[in-house]
């Protein structure tokens, strides 16, 4: 079988607070703010395959690259097996570790394939630049989260 996967990727970094009770920033402890972040982001995709939107179970590989189209590989290759694409999007975390994000431009490379294939037949393109996320913006450079106001 011969699909042709093509991408319609929308790179999303969310930073979400959430917790049991519907919890706010407000409402946490102060323990629970200078927690560190970590390294992980969520990225969000859109996947067509054969020109439609893909619906079923595919495998990703994920690799980051320092330019857009040549360069080098920073940091490990993930892959994501079975993640389930429904209407066309999907949605992994992502973890390439801290030593892979100095400052410098980012670029995700994605291979895929349907999740009964042995290969990955399909590089998507273009590489998709990663964008800081407004809380990553605000850590300082020591890489320790920054110190929110005390709620009132």
């Amino acid at each position: 079988m011969n699909q042709k996967l093509s991408p319609i990727l929308i790179p999303v970094l969310l930073v979400l607070l959430v917790g049991a009770g519907g919890a706010t920033a407000q409402s946490m402890t102060p323990e629970a703010l200078d927690a560190p972040v970590g390294t992980a982001f969520t990225y969000q995709g859109r996947l067509e395959d054969s020109g439609s939107p893909a619906n079923g179970s595919y495998d990703f590989e994920f690799k980051l690259f320092d330019d857009l189209s040549a360069g080098s590989q920073v940091g490990s290759t993930l892959e994501v097996d079975d993640q389930a694409v429904t209407q066309g999007y999907f949605t992994v975390m992502l973890d390439f570790g801290a030593s892979a994000f100095n400052g410098q431009a980012r670029w995700l490379e994605i291979a895929g394939r349907p999740g009964e294939s042995r290969v990955y037949s399909t590089l998507l393109s273009p590489r998709q630049a990663l964008t800081a996320s407004p809380y990553a913006l605000a850590l300082p450079a020591s890489g320790r989260s920054p110190t929110l106001p005390a709620p009132t």
